[in-house]
Order: C-alpha cells, then structure tokens, then sequence
C-alpha cells in the first residue's frame, strides 16, 4: 500500500529554482470549486488528496456529517465530496462526486452511492460496516477501550485513502454513535 499526502516544498528550498504551484492548494480550490458544483458545504480544512503512479483521489467532509444518526443513514447520508483522476480504469470514472452513504441499523453492509453535479447517481459501490470491536481485532491499539461508542481515541469522525498496490482505491471513514467504520471502494 502506497498513500501520500500531497505537500509543498519550502520556499527556498531550491536556489535558483521556481517556486513550485503547491498541490495542496491546488486540490483544495479544486474541492472548493466542486463543493460549489454539487450545492454542498465541505470542511475543506479536514481534506485529503493522495496519489498513486497513476490514480489521484482527494476527498472532503460534507460540513455536519458528525451529526448523522442511524436514521440519517438508513436514508442516505451525504458524506464525502470526492474527486477522481486516474489515467487507469477505475470502479468510478474520473470527475467529482459527493458520496452519499446508506445502511440500515446494525447492518454490515450497505451501499456507496456516487453522485454527480447534475444529481444523478453514476455509480453503486459495496459498503462495508464495522463496529468498533470489530475494528479493535485488527487495530487494538487505535480501537480497544470501552463499548460507549466514543470511537478511537476520542476522534469524532475520521477520513482517509488507501491505494493498493494492484491499483485498487479504498476510502473509510469512521464515527458517529454507535461507532462504526465505513469502507467503500473507489
């Protein structure tokens, strides 16, 4: 597995060099734009972009997800805003998308929905769900603790990006009460 987060160099980190564009930024105004496109509010302070040889994810919070509840998710709920870029065939097609989640109480699965600008749903992914003891078998040291629900070290909700070395992209996020991890494919 291969993740990285895009950063910019210092200034002056190369004498005689121009100053490279920074990549944070970059993806930031890209989500920030898009956010605009799909008539949502993101926390673009909370955004993730990393990248592969071949495949750039970047993806935000929909401003409030932390209040999600099992009924917001047994209707759907909108999680993510999510930009593709991959010069390989993907389960998702390069363009921007807000992920809207759904799943019934207690269940183990659910489904991704990928939605685009216009509001149509252009792609269905597998959503897997796992509780926080669930979670604790394979990480116990982020996951152990008690059974309230608090979630891994206190953390509310988190986000992030896996690329797999077979070219496979995978997206958790994690929180809310009962606790539970999210994970789809991209």
């Amino acid at each position: 597995m291969s993740t990285t987060t895009a950063t910019a160099p210092e200034s002056g980190a190369h004498p005689g060099r121009q100053a490279s564009v920074d990549p944070r930024a970059s993806a930031e105004k890209e989500l920030l734009d898009a956010a605009k496109a799909h008539k949502v509010k993101i926390r673009a302070e909370q955004m993730i972009s990393a990248s592969n040889r071949t495949t750039t994810i970047s993806h935000a919070p929909i401003d409030g997800i932390q209040r999600y509840g099992d009924d917001d998710f047994a209707k759907g709920a909108a999680l993510l805003l999510l930009i593709i870029h991959s010069s390989t065939p993907q389960a998702v097609l390069n363009g921007s998308y807000t992920v809207k989640v759904q799943h019934q109480r207690g269940a183990t699965s659910g489904e991704a929905l990928f939605i685009d600008q216009k509001g149509a749903i252009v792609a269905r992914r597998p959503l897997i769900l796992r509780t926080q003891e669930q979670s604790a078998v394979l990480f116990p040291d982020v996951y152990s603790g008690g059974t309230d629900g608090g979630g891994p070290l206190g953390i509310p909700n988190i986000t992030s990006i896996h690329h797999w070395g077979n070219g496979h992209v995978t997206v958790d996020c994690a929180g809310w009460q009962p606790y539970r991890v999210l994970y789809f494919s991209a």
